[in-house]
């Protein structure tokens, strides 16, 4: 084609036809320009597409890292709940003065154990380091960091605390006053039961604990609803690209 052009074009000037070679000249120029623009649109719709691409790939992986999240949520919360149950029975022991009962073992043994939830948000590192340019929904790109920096940051100064209590004043009475069964680790039987239970220094400890639990109870039920909120967003853009 463009020998063609070289041809016709020298043909004009051979045959001394100068307007009707500018003509020419400038149609070829325009027809450059053209092609030009065309493979710029088409560089840039091939750009386009593989960054639609990476964006479905970045919020599939977020709304699995999210749903994980979840999942310790829950399992967190649950275990919570059930060392609060446990703390009860031994605050009703102790208040009812009833004897010593190998149900206990649990109760003793569980209430010094906290779940620390693992946050999964590899996929949110690689998001901050392609840039959140790459999302084009804006609800999305202002709800990501949101839980990802804010929420998921509230999980783990709760965790913190746990991990302050449980280390400087849980395990040292814990050491103290209990010895481990063989059964579990969750299983814990008191040293002298009917010193212990009428203990004020032990049901100061058990009241700290319990309302330390209650507080992460509250916690992961209050942020699980944004983030619940914010997967089910996602949900539904990547069911729009579809």
């Amino acid at each position: 084609m463009i020998n063609f052009f070289r041809k016709t074009r020298k043909k004009m000037a051979d045959d001394n036809k100068p307007m009707k070679y500018m003509r020419y000249a400038i149609g070829e120029i325009v027809l450059v320009v053209i092609g030009i623009l065309i493979a710029l649109q088409i560089n840039n719709w091939n750009e386009n597409r593989k960054q639609r691409i990476e964006e479905i790939k970045i919020l599939t992986n977020l709304r699995d890292d999210l749903e994980k999240t979840v999942e310790e949520v829950d399992a967190s919360r649950e275990f919570n709940e059930v060392t609060i149950e446990e703390i009860n029975k031994i605050e009703n022991y102790s208040k009812s003065g009833l004897g010593y009962s190998d149900e206990l073992d649990y109760s003793f043994g569980v209430f010094q154990h906290f779940y620390s939830i693992y946050i999964t948000s590899g996929s949110y590192n690689t998001l901050q380091t392609m840039g959140l340019g790459i999302i084009s929904n804006d609800s999305l790109k202002r709800d990501i960091p949101r839980v990802f920096e804010t929420i998921f940051a509230d999980f783990a100064d709760y965790i913190e605390d746990e991990n302050t209590l449980k280390h400087i004043i849980v395990t040292p009475f814990f050491a103290k006053y209990f010895r481990y069964t063989d059964k579990s680790v969750y299983m814990a039987k008191p040293n002298d039961y009917n010193s212990l239970i009428l203990n004020d220094e032990f049901l100061n400890l058990l009241s700290v604990v319990k309302r330390q639990r209650k507080r992460g109870v509250e916690k992961y039920k209050a942020n699980k609803i944004p983030i619940n909120k914010l997967i089910e967003d996602i949900s539904t853009e990547l069911d729009s690209r579809n």
